[in-house]
């Protein structure tokens, strides 16, 4: 289950693709019976946020808070929350010349991976779908093809 929090408010049609990417997602990493929340913010919120929880004044587009320890054999019902920043969202789909549909869905694709336990190291620029390589990418492109292909056409 996708739990949509909106306090910034997104173009129509954004929140059915965004629900329909995730929800591959989920069954991608075999946690379709999970919950996610997923919160729709503007830079100040996320600035703040990334503040608070990494000491780092600066604007980011997506967070990753997960609810659990990976490794832990218990896995809860939550498995956390990815907070997105439509703002950076639209700067960077602008950069890409793509929709901001599919920018918020590549950026909660790349949320959901950190919070089933993946990371990777930092990337310059626009992030991983930019040219970034190796193993320890490998999982965050298999999420990003699974949302990609169950975003409507034209998204």
């Amino acid at each position: 289950m996708i739990d949509l929090i909106v306090r910034k408010t997104p173009p129509a049609g954004l929140r059915p693709a965004l629900r329909a990417s995730l929800e591959a997602v989920m069954t991608h990493f075999e946690v379709p019976d999970r919950e996610v929340t997923v919160v729709l913010v503007g830079d100040r919120t996320i600035r703040a946020l990334k503040r608070e929880h990494w000491g780092e004044d600066a604007v980011t587009d997506v967070l990753s808070f997960p609810t659990w320890e990976p490794g832990d054999p218990f896995v809860p019902p939550h498995l956390g929350d990815i907070v997105i920043s439509l703002d950076t969202a639209q700067r960077q789909a602008d950069a890409r010349g793509h929709s901001l549909t599919r920018e918020v869905a590549l950026l909660a694709s790349h949320g959901l991976t950190h919070l089933v336990g993946n990371d990777h190291p930092h990337a310059d620029g626009l992030g991983f779908e930019e040219g970034a390589q190796g193993p320890e990418w490998e999982v965050f492109h298999g999420a990003w093809a699974a949302a990609q292909a169950a975003l409507p056409a034209g998204s």
